[in-house]
């Protein structure tokens, strides 16, 4: 005599009394349950509309399939690939977090996400962080270096301080390119947060007084 298997369920739609049976279960589920919970328990009665099902399921594996999509982008860059980045979201939003060392190395990630196709929303959750424990002296130590070593900057006009990281440029200068640089630049250095300019182009600054004199005598023929 063959062994009863009493998990096996007859094949064929649910009896009468199993059907009741699983109506009660669905209604004695409490509003917080989860959904997906009630949808297991539809199929089995049938009640579930399994088209519905399909597009469902679908839009989850085409959300998941951008942040993936993206988390190999960040994976092969260059310049972030070596800090394990983790991505999340849902639909077009796109979340980062992980370590990073530097500033440009945040923004850059932020970039990469805001310009990749599909993405509508980029949340950056991302830690700048040091090796051991690092000043304010530390850092517009960093700073400068970093301005002293890049081209498009001078010193003479520009200079930097930073206080609990966050660095401040200041000075003047005739060129706006050259204030951006120095910003790029300044948020390359271990420890920055955040980058502030307080650089003012010498148009706006710095008026010899002859230009003074005339822009007074045009005033006053005016008037």
């Amino acid at each position: 005599m063959s062994e009863k298997n009493y998990f096996h369920r007859p094949a064929g739609s649910p009896q009468p009394r199993e059907r009741e049976s699983q109506k009660a279960q669905l209604k004695s589920l409490s509003h917080g349950e989860s959904k997906d919970v009630k949808r297991k328990i539809a199929y089995q009665t049938g009640e579930e509309d399994w088209e519905e099902k399909a597009r469902s399921a679908h839009e989850k594996e085409g959300h998941g399939e951008l942040q993936s999509r993206f988390q190999d982008v960040l994976d092969s860059d260059k310049d972030l690939k070596g800090y394990g980045l983790n991505v999340r979201g849902g639909g077009g939003e796109v979340e980062i977090s992980g370590i990073v060392d530097t500033l440009s190395e945040s923004k850059r990630a932020e970039e990469l996400a805001a310009s990749f196709p599909g993405v509508q929303k980029v949340v950056n959750d991302l830690t700048i962080s040091t090796d051991g424990n690092i000043t304010d002296a530390d850092v517009t130590k960093e700073v400068r270096e970093e301005l002293n070593a890049d081209p498009r900057v001078d010193l003479s006009h520009i200079g930097a301080e930073a206080h609990g990281g966050a660095v401040i440029l200041m000075g003047s200068t005739e060129n706006p390119d050259e204030i951006e640089a120095a910003k790029q630049t300044a948020a390359k250095a271990r420890g920055v947060r955040k980058v502030v300019s307080q650089v003012k182009l010498k148009d706006d600054f710095d008026m010899s007084l002859e230009g003074i004199f005339h822009s007074q005598v045009r005033n006053d023929e005016e008037d």
